[in-house]
């Protein structure tokens, strides 16, 4: 830890000392919905400072329009698609919703699906030859795309191990990212919400329940499902390389905040531009027109809600004639009909910053993608949040929380919730006074994410061994019970259970012995209450020492007594027949 007093003063000096100009290996093979243009400021600031990059990436649009000093570029395409394969129907081409532990296994699925993609396509093959003999260079750094917690295309770089790797991620803080800079997970399944999941801040205890399965499924997941898969397409150690850093898309006025390994550093922001364009003429000629501002919309699957979706916006923009709308219909099977306050465009990430930047945007449509809720926060403009699919679900659970906008949830999703939330970012001040909070904290760093991102990848650069300290591998050897001091907590709960089972047995011995003595006075009452019969004198006949039966001496006693008497009143009556013909004498 004491190594972080010393970063101020690589701060200061890196400012002054630039490094010397290095030869880096940039892999990106992420499908689009991951927004692999991402890192390409940090690409055109690296080239700016001298560096020579090797790029190979899956960005649409990334390459430079022409040659640039420092710069050589491979496209490779993945057309791996998350949701025309797990989320719209095939038959009815209509959104389906999925509940969030199969969520899980989609998001694993992506990684096979992803490589599968880009490593099967006739451009792979193709370009192999040209990319194994760049490929064997000596590079100073390899940057890689970790967004999902591997990388495909490290399979095709040789002696990868004995040269420092820098991670991006594009998502949130998992717990594959924290084992591939090799750290303690910090990652606390009671206080952080799973990454794909809507769990809210303050969790139930159904809702901890819930968070456990998600995270403890994952390492069986990988295990059961993706390794043996993934084996027949890389190999599994290249495809999960160790990395000394990992600069990550996030920020705590949009994310949960939490405890980050010193490895990681967030810079969420990245890929926005430190200056806007204009807008052209047109566009802001159109803006002009409306008192009530503009609303922009960025919803590509509208057209899948349900059969209705694209009929809510239509019907929502003619019920608000005064704002303006730029609908971005880049993606759109179907064009919306010619409306006078709607404008359509084909928009790139470029033009939606250009846009949102602008004073008069009072709202912004989206699906809930982290780049586009980063770009909505650093100008401040309202949200309305339509989730569909993996983290965007998460993003618009934060959203709600930290009242950035409104969340229309997709089982409720129709025309009058659409406009009912639009209305609400538009009427109430509140979202407008969260906002302003959300992107004064966002804007005020000591250094822009840019910077902080190029600081680091070049002090990788001038001390690879700098980071090295960071990781904690001994966290990695530890098994889950020693990692999470269920052994430790066995000895203490061994103790308790042994003090609960004396106690137990006490309540229980105590108890027994209560009713007992409570049941000998009612005993002792009962005979009191009867009246007791008047036993007759017993003589002794027995002078020996021999114990008697007491209950057969005392029938035998009776019996005799009994006999005596009748005797008695025997002999009685006999006297009496004797003395009566003496008496009749006498009288006579």
């Amino acid at each position: 830890m004491k190594t972080w007093f010393l970063l101020p003063v690589f701060l200061f000096l890196g400012t002054f000392c630039p490094s010397k100009a290095a030869n880096i290996l940039c892999l990106v093979s992420t499908a689009q919905h991951n927004n692999p243009g991402w890192s390409k400021p940090l690409v055109d600031a690296l080239v700016a400072n001298g560096h020579t990059l090797l790029v190979i990436s899956t960005a649409p649009n990334p390459e430079p329009k022409k040659q640039v000093d420092g710069l050589l570029y491979y496209h490779l395409p993945n057309d791996y698609d998350v949701m025309k394969k797990h989320f719209i129907r095939e038959d009815t081409q209509e959104y389906q919703e999925m509940m969030t532990l199969k969520q899980l296994l989609v998001w694993y699925e992506v990684l096979l699906g992803s490589c599968r993609s880009i490593l099967n396509s006739g451009t792979m093959n193709s370009l192999m030859p040209e990319l194994t003999a760049q490929l064997a260079v000596d590079f100073d750094l390899i940057i890689t795309d970790v967004t999902h917690g591997m990388e495909c295309l490290m399979d095709a770089v040789p002696m990868w191990r004995s040269k420092p790797v820098l991670g991006l991620s594009a998502g949130k803080l998992t717990p594959d990212l924290i084992s591939l800079v090799q750290a303690e997970n910090t990652i606390s399944p009671a206080r952080t919400p799973h990454y794909i999941s809507e769990m809210p801040k303050k969790m139930s205890f159904w809702n901890r329940l819930h968070n456990h399965i998600m995270y403890y499924a994952e390492p069986l997941i990988r295990l059961v499902v993706i390794n043996p898969v993934l084996n027949g397409l890389v190999t599994t150690e290249n495809a999960y390389p160790n990395l000394q850093l990992v600069l990550l898309n996030t920020h705590p006025v949009l994310d949960y905040v939490q405890n980050l390994p010193p490895g990681v550093i967030e810079v969420g922001g990245l890929h926005i531009k430190s200056e806007v364009n204009p807008l052209p003429t047109y566009i802001q000629e159109f803006t002009e027109k409306f008192i009530d501002g503009i609303v922009y919309i960025n919803m590509p699957y509208i057209e899948y809600m349900k059969g209705q979706g694209r009929q809510a916006l239509i019907k929502m923009i003619l019920n608000n004639p005064s704002c303006g709308f730029i609908w971005n219909v880049e993606q759109l099977k179907q064009m919306p009909p010619e409306i006078s306050n709607l404008l359509t465009l084909n928009v790139n990430q470029s033009l939606q910053q250009d846009i949102l930047a602008k004073p008069y945007v009072k709202g912004f449509l989206n699906h809930g993608d982290s780049f586009s809720l980063l770009e909505a926060v650093h100008n401040g403009v309202p949200l309305v949040v339509l989730p569909l699919k993996l983290e965007e679900f998460n993003n618009a659970q934060r959203v709600m929380e930290r009242k950035l906008g409104v969340v229309v949830q997709t089982n409720g999703f129709n025309q009058k919730t659409l406009s009912n939330a639009l209305k609400q970012i538009l009427d109430d001040e509140s979202f407008t006074n969260a906002l302003y909070q959300a992107q004064l904290k966002f804007r005020t760093r000591p250094q822009s994410a840019l910077k902080l991102a190029l600081w680091h990848v070049e002090q990788l650069i001038r001390e690879p061994r700098f980071y090295k300290d960071f990781a904690q591998t001994e966290a990695l050897t530890q098994n889950f019970f020693v990692a999470h001091s269920v052994d430790v907590m066995i000895v203490p709960f061994i103790i308790l259970l042994a003090v609960a089972v004396n106690l137990g047995h006490l309540v229980i011995v105590l108890f027994t012995r209560g009713s007992k003595a409570q049941q000998v006075p009612k005993e002792k009452e009962e005979l009191k209450g009867e009246v007791p019969k008047k036993r007759k004198k017993v003589k002794k006949n027995s002078k020996s020492g021999a114990p008697l039966n007491i209950t057969l001496k005392e029938e035998s006693t009776d019996l005799i007594e009994d006999l005596n008497e009748e005797i008695l009143k025997g002999e009685k009556q006999l006297l009496d027949e004797e003395e009566k013909p003496s008496l009749e004498k006498k009288e006579d």
